[in-house]
């Protein structure tokens, strides 16, 4: 049992802790504030040398605070869930594929360039750098061809959708603090294509 001494010099130490991971998340918590009403628009799958594309836009996911935030040298993220399905009228839908998208972005102060890293788990599918704000936003929050399957491996007579989720402010802290911020993130709704054959809309 610890003795009262023990348990104040506890408390003091993890009061401290907690006001250290407030000052470190700041900029990464303050760009929560204002990111209500983010959403998926604009879906959109077409079918290109037998595989499934995937477009589509988010919406609202930019705000000042965001932007102070990633100036201020914070690696951000936006992790976009993409799910294809097959609509059955009888019972529930089946999942036919799914990918998790990674968008990162780390803006250099020095060189005043952003770097976007476009990642699936820990395979880094595409990395550019530019100097344009508007070039990274886009970069960001665009599902630009993203292949979800081969259109081959689908029936002929099936109708399909995709539905795609994007989580915002996935920031990347050390560790204990990337487990403690994990709940500050922000995520849209689910958004639904219309349905597809297996050549595309």
């Amino acid at each position: 049992m610890l003795s009262n001494f023990q348990k104040t010099f506890v408390l003091r130490k993890l009061s401290i802790a907690i006001c250290v991971l407030f000052f470190l998340a700041g900029p990464a918590l303050s760009a929560t504030d204002d990111q209500g009403g983010i959403r998926i628009r604009d879906i959109v799958v077409v079918e290109k040398k037998g595989e499934l594309l995937v477009f589509g836009s988010l919406l609202g996911a930019f705000s000042p605070k965001l932007l102070e935030a990633i100036h201020s040298g914070v690696t951000t993220k936006f992790i976009f869930d993409v799910s294809l399905l097959r609509s059955r009228k009888l019972i529930y839908d089946l999942e036919v594929s799914a990918r998790q998208l990674h968008h990162q972005v780390k803006y250099s102060a020095l060189k005043k360039t952003y770097t976007f890293h476009l990642k699936e788990g820990a395979k880094d599918i595409e990395r550019k750098v530019t100097k344009s704000q508007g070039e990274m936003m886009d970069w960001m929050r665009e599902l630009n061809g993203t292949p979800i399957l081969s259109g081959e491996a689908l029936s002929l007579n099936g109708r399909y959708y995709v539905k795609i989720r994007a989580r915002l402010n996935q920031v990347d802290f050390v560790f204990p603090f990337n487990y403690l911020l994990a709940f500050w993130g922000k995520n849209s709704d689910w958004s639904y294509s219309r349905t597809f054959s297996s050549k595309g809309m």
